[in-house]
């Protein structure tokens, strides 16, 4: 009889969808199999997501694109990056420089044979002002490379900072499925509670009644502190778990926890989850990007024979005043000058610097590939990993819901059997324990179900804000980007 419960149970578990389950009451006196049956239903329909309403994952997540702390670090490191382009693109404007210069001398005259005449001496100011104007006509294209290389550069760091915005956001959503779970575990272990100290006072009004010893109450007593140890540390780390979301994100969750309708496609295969993830994972077009740098920087430094051409022109005045002490007369001369150069040098040898700066461009190229060869393979085993992941709690979780229903036959069989005299206390207290743990397995399978969902959608670059349909920050690199390349 109880093998065709069990089995009923089970099949009607094989077409319950994936939901959260509420606690459900550990009932022990007064409670038989329809009861408890119709308190599971109940409990679990209370815990269902309602449709049409919106998690409040979701406004943690855009909070968070706002506040973390590490996007925002990330935020102004690119705005500091992206003054390189300025940097390199000064390599094509024109250099101005303005000098001014005064200088004063004294100057002393005197000859040395008999009778000669005394010596003289004589001062002159100077004051002279300039302007001069330097342009690069042509630098063997090594400036076009370094201008390259520093735009590719910037866009693997734009790349980077996506990776670390999903990353973010994915920890943030795991964060979120565990706090649901530690929700769940700390219902259980109330109801795991509520159970034991009514087993309590079943064992103790037995005992006065002479049909068992006061060994039962003794073990029933020490299960119920056991459960309230559990239920402390279960408590301290929903605490800890809250804080570090609120941390994360600068968003205080309710009460009340819903988890999303749909976060994944679940009909997704690995195939179609590999092609999806070599086109849109950040991390592999990061390392593109900082290849394809690599390759521009090979060209940066050349050290073969190209002229370099440059183009010059300058002003200066300068006005010289003299004086000598004899006569007291003042010499003036001023002058104004223009030039206009053109200047062409061609490099022969240079002690080996520019080809050993271009080898080890070169070497720094290889490594880059072999680094984005590394990141596609290793990309491929986690995909297989979350994959297989997702497989195992989907069975983890229909596994799991089996073992409540057989748990809770058991223990309403072993709670009958020890009013009978047949059990002893210590029996029911394993067959709530064996209760508790097969509905923890489930909390686990379904975390675990949540959160492999959360790192897949990383993996194949969805972990965003436009594929979670969130409102993203205000801060726009590539707007910041154009408007620092119009600086001077």
């Amino acid at each position: 009889m109880l093998f065709g419960k069990i089995l009923g149970a089970a099949g009607a578990c094989f077409i319950v969808s994936v939901v959260w389950i509420s606690a459900t009451q550990y009932a022990f006196a007064g409670q038989g199999q329809d009861g408890a049956q119709a308190s599971e239903t109940s409990s679990a329909q209370s815990n269902t997501k309602v449709r049409g309403q919106r998690s409040p994952l979701f406004p943690a997540l855009e909070s968070a694109l706002k506040n973390n702390k590490e996007i925002l670090a990330a935020q102004r490191e690119l705005m500091a990056l992206h003054e390189n382009i300025v940097s390199a693109s000064a390599a094509f404007r024109p250099k101005v420089s303005l000098n001014s210069q005064y200088q004063a001398g004294n100057k002393r005259d005197w000859q040395s044979f008999k009778g000669g005449l005394p010596s003289t001496n004589s001062k002159a100011f100077t004051k002279s002002y300039g302007l001069g104007v330097k342009q690069n006509l042509f630098h063997g294209f090594a400036d076009v490379a370094a201008l390259r290389e520093t735009d590719l550069s910037t866009r693997a760091k734009w790349s980077e900072y996506e990776n670390k915005k999903q990353t973010v956001l994915r920890n943030i959503a795991v964060t979120y499925f565990a706090i649901i779970a530690k929700q769940e575990e700390i219902n259980h272990l109330k109801s795991l509670l509520d159970a034991r100290r009514e087993s309590i006072e079943v064992a103790k009004e037995m005992h006065e009644t002479g049909t068992t010893k006061y060994l039962d109450v003794a073990q029933a007593n020490a299960g119920f502190s056991e459960t309230e140890a559990k239920l402390a540390k279960a408590d301290s780390e929903y605490i800890a778990y809250r804080s570090q979301f609120e941390e994360l994100t600068g968003f205080t969750l309710p009460e009340k926890l819903i988890a999303p309708e749909k976060l994944f496609d679940e009909r997704m295969t690995e195939a179609q989850a590999t092609d999806l993830a070599l086109k849109n994972n950040p991390g592999v077009i990061a390392a593109t990007d900082i290849l394809n740098a690599a390759k521009a920087a090979v060209k940066k430094v050349n050290p073969e024979f190209v002229p370099s051409v440059d183009f010059s022109y300058s002003w200066d005045q300068s006005y010289n005043h003299s004086r000598k002490n004899l006569n007291s007369t003042e010499n003036k001369r001023n002058s104004k000058g223009n030039t206009v150069g053109l200047s062409v040098s061609v490099p022969i040898y240079d002690g080996g610097s520019a080809r050993a700066e271009r080898r080890k461009y070169v070497e720094a190229a290889t490594k880059a590939a072999v680094e984005r060869e590394k990141t596609i393979e290793e990309l491929k085993t986690q995909i297989v990993a979350v994959w297989a992941s997702l497989r195992a709690a989907k069975q983890s979780l229909v596994s799991a819901k089996i073992a409540v229903e057989a748990r809770a036959l058991a223990l309403h069989d072993t709670e009958e059997e020890y009013k009978a005299g047949v059990k002893i206390m210590k029996d029911v207290l394993d067959a709530q324990e064996k209760l508790f743990e097969a509905r923890f397995m489930e909390i686990q399978a379904e975390n675990d179900y949540f959160s492999n969902q959360c790192r897949a959608n990383a993996l194949i670059g969805r972990m965003n804000a436009r594929y979670l349909k969130i409102a993203d920050s205000d801060f726009s690199y590539r707007a910041h980007y154009d408007e620092t390349k119009r600086k001077f």
